[in-house]
């Protein structure tokens, strides 16, 4: 009966004599042993699967940020007040009617703000009073327009000639409430592009991050 080594090198396409070894081996041969009772061989662990190539960050498979519910509260209320301060400006279009109802209801969502806001005021007041720079002109510039719009709002509600008749009201007017409402308009007018202007990082940040973002 021939030998293994005979065999071996037959497979492998070589000449062997019997009785010698084969000039070329294929390779090792399987090692048999044992590993807690289960019969091995000397075969190569089978790699494991390769993870599927991680997406990139812009793409739409990629985890996206999610903006903190204060962040989209504050986005949204400032973008809202500003279209409703444009629309109460324009006298003209609106009438007088629509243009004290949206005063009114500006004054509303500006102390309403102002109180769910109240603690990051006190605490943000605290802070940059002890600093200096950019942070310090914002916070200065939010103080103006929040004094200005209210009293805007204030002075057009003791001059109103319609939303305070509708329930009942009468506005007591006056030459000193006008002027007083035409100049906090007019500085309010101005206020808001620099408001604008120095948020603008904030709000092109907050805008992507909602336009990139979907809830689950």
């Amino acid at each position: 009966m021939p030998t293994r080594a005979p065999l071996r090198a037959y497979a492998c396409g070589l000449p062997a004599r019997r009785g010698n070894r084969p000039a070329a081996r294929c390779g090792p041969g399987p090692r048999r042993g044992s590993l807690g009772g289960v019969e091995t061989t000397g075969a190569p662990p089978a790699s494991p699967p390769a993870s599927p190539p991680a997406s990139p960050p812009g793409s739409a498979a990629g985890p996206r940020r999610r903006v903190p519910a204060r962040t989209r509260l504050d986005f949204w209320f400032d973008g809202v007040l500003l279209v409703a301060y444009t629309l109460a400006y324009s006298l003209g279009f609106t009438g007088i009617a629509i243009h004290e109802w949206l005063g009114i209801g500006i004054g509303l969502a500006l102390l309403l703000h102002l109180t769910l806001h109240w603690d990051w005021v006190v605490r943000t007041s605290r802070r940059l009073l002890r600093r200096g720079g950019r942070d310090r002109l914002i916070w200065l510039v939010n103080l103006a327009l929040l004094l200005a719009m209210t009293l805007c709002v204030v002075s057009g509600v003791l001059i109103s000639q319609v939303a305070l008749a509708q329930i009942g009201l009468t506005a007591p007017g006056g030459p000193f409430w006008s002027s007083l409402h035409s100049l906090t308009a007019h500085i309010t007018l101005g206020l808001v592009p620099v408001h604008v202007a120095l948020r603008w990082r904030w709000i092109v940040s907050v805008a992507r991050r909602l336009l990139a973002w979907r809830p689950r």
